[in-house]
C-alpha cells in the first residue's frame, strides 16, 4: 500500500545547514529525500511491551517516554532536515493497525507497506526505487524509527551535514557512527581509517574519515579491542546519492536489482497512464514471493568499505531501543523516568504497568 500526502509531521521548519547548495538553495533542500525505515519487529522487547500493554505491537510505535512514538520522534527528525512531502516511510506486513495509536497525525509524504520482512536490504531499496522515479539525481538519507537521539537537534544538524558531504562526494557513501561508551556486542563497529588522506576538506573540516571495516556484533573479547581501537558503533543513519545507492546494490546483489528494475519500469509506465495503477500492488506482491532477504549492513555497506565516509557523533546521546534495560539506562542518563515499570531485572520479563496506572 502507497500513500502520499503533503501534510508536516510536527516540526518542518527546517535545519540550516552548513554548506548550502552553491546554485540553488531551493533545489538542494527540494533533492533531498529522506526514508524512514519502520518494518522490524523487534523481537527483544515483544515481552516487555506485551506485558506492558497487553497487546503484541512492534517498538517503533510504542511511547515509552514524553508523549510521542519512536515513529514519530523519527519522522518528525527526518521532517527537519528534507521538504515533509519528500519523507518515505516504509512500514511491515500488517503495521497499518499501529499508526493510529502510534501518530497523532497524517503522515507526511510517502507511506509504503512491505509484502513480507525481507530484510533491510530490500526495504532501502524499495523506497529507493520511488525516490529514483520521483528524482534520479537525488540525496538520500536513511532513518532507522528504532533509536533514540538527544537532543534531537543537534543531530538533525549532524544529518543535514552529513547530506552535504554527500552532495560534494556524489560517489560515496556518508555513515553517521556514534561514539561508543561501551564495548557493546549488540552493534556494528564502523573501523575509521585514522592513517589515510581525508576524503576532502570539507570533509577534514567536519570530522568525517574514511572507513576501514565493519564488524557486525563482536564477541565479548573483540568488541574490547574494536572500543579501545576507537571504532564507532554504526547507526545506519546514512546519507547516499540514490544513484549511487542503486549502482552498489547491482554490483553486490544483482538479482534483488533485477527485480527493483522491473518495479521502477511498472511505476514508470504507471505514471504515464499505459498500466493500471492497481498493478503495483500485484506487481510488489510477486516481486516479494521470489525475494531472498539481504541485509543493508552486512550486503551493501561491508563490501563497500572503501567508498564509505563516517561522520563522528560528537555531543550526542544515541541509542538502539533493542532491550528494555538500555531504554532505562539512556532515560536515566538525561534524567527522565520511561513510561513503564520493570519489577524484574531480567531482559524482557517482569511485571510490567504504565506509570499512570500505578
Amino acid at each position: 500500500m502507497i500513500r502520499t500526502n503533503g501534510t508536516p509531521a510536527s516540526d518542518a521548519s527546517g535545519v540550516p545547514l552548513p554548506f548550502p547548495d552553491k546554485n540553488n538553495m531551493a533545489t538542494g533542500w527540494r533533492r533531498r529525500w529522506a526514508v524512514v525505515l519502520s518494518g522490524g519487529s523487534g523481537r527483544r522487547m515483544q515481552p516487555l511491551i506485551t506485558e506492558w500493554l497487553g497487546v503484541d505491537r512492534p517498538k517503533q510505535y510504542c511511547t515509552f517516554v514524553g508523549g510521542r512514538s519512536m515513529i514519530q520522534h523519527t519522522i518528525d527528525r527526518a521532517c527537519s532536515v528534507v521538504s515533509p512531502k519528500n519523507v518515505v516511510t516504509i512500514i511491515g506486513q500488517g503495521h497499518q493497525k499501529h499508526l493510529a495509536a502510534a501518530l497523532r497525525r497524517r503522515l507526511p509524504g510517502r507511506l509504503i507497506e512491505q509484502p513480507r520482512d525481507a530484510g533491510t536490504a530490500a526495504g532501502v531499496f524499495l523506497t529507493a526505487t520511488h525516490v529514483l522515479l520521483n528524482d534520479p539525481e537525488a540525496t538520500l538519507l536513511l532513518f532507522p524509527a528504532d533509536h533514540f537521539v538527544h537532543p534531537e537537534k543537534a543531530f538533525c544538524q549532524l544529518a543535514g551535514r552529513a547530506a552535504d558531504l554527500a552532495d560534494l562526494h556524489p560517489d560515496r557513501i556518508v555513515l553517521v557512527g556514534a561514539v561508543p561508551d561501551c564495548p557493546e556486542t549488540d552493534y556494528g563497529w564502523i573501523g575509521p581509517d585514522t592513517d589515510g588522506d581525508p576524503a576532502s576538506p570539507h570533509a577534514a573540516m567536519l570530522g568525517a574519515v574514511n572507513v576501514a571495516a565493519f564488524t557486525e556484533k563482536p564477541g565479548a573479547v573483540e568488541a574490547q579491542m574494536l572500543w579501545r581501537d576507537g571504532y564507532l558503533w554504526n547507526t545506519m543513519v546514512t546519507a547516499v546519492r540514490v544513484k549511487t545507492l542503486w549502482e552498489l546494490g547491482h554490483r553486490h546483489l544483482p538479482e534483488m536489482m533485477a527485480s527493483f528494475d522491473a518495479l521502477l519500469m511498472v511505476l514508470r509506465a504507471i505514471r504515464q497512464r499505459l498500466f493500471d495503477p492497481k498493478r503495483e500492488a500485484d506487481v510488489l506482491a510477486r516481486l516479494y514471493e521470489h525475494l531472498a532477504p539481504a541485509d543493508f549492513s552486512k550486503d551493501i555497506l561491508q563490501p563497500s568499505a572503501k567508498r564509505c565516509l563516517v561522520l563522528p557523533m560528537q555531543g550526542i546521546d544515541w541509542s538502539d531501543w533493542g532491550r528494555p534495560e538500555r531504554v532505562e539506562e539512556t532515560l536515566a542518563r538525561v534524567g527522565r523516568r520511561p513510561l513503564f515499570v520493570r519489577h524484574s531485572q531480567a531482559p524482557g520479563a517482569g511485571c510490567l504497568q504504565p506509570l499512570a496506572a500505578r
